[in-house]
């Protein structure tokens, strides 16, 4: 018989999210002005993914920092066709 270890952290699910977000937003103060608006932003954007299922991602910070990538790579290609599999993808050089 296997013996799991126990996490001393138990997941919360979508709460682990939020908390990140008011983390990050209590941070933001130590940003100048300028960046301030833009730790914001980054809250806004993981609270998007706060009621997926993201169990599979055990780390709390793995899960928050997934779905502010997916939320950049969205707008990164927001109005560009997406690309599907098995595309190519050509690459200047």
């Amino acid at each position: 018989m296997t013996d799991h270890p126990v996490s001393k952290h138990q997941r919360k699910g979508r709460e682990d999210l939020h908390e990140t977000a008011d983390r990050w937003l209590r941070a933001r103060r130590a940003l100048p002005a300028a960046d301030q608006p833009h730790a914001e932003r980054l809250a806004e954007m993981i609270r998007v993914h706060a009621t997926d299922r993201l169990v599979a991602i055990g780390d709390p910070l793995e899960a928050a920092v997934f779905s502010l990538l997916v939320e950049l790579v969205k707008e990164q290609t927001a109005g560009e066709k997406p690309a599907v599999c098995g595309d190519t993808i050509q690459v200047d050089q």
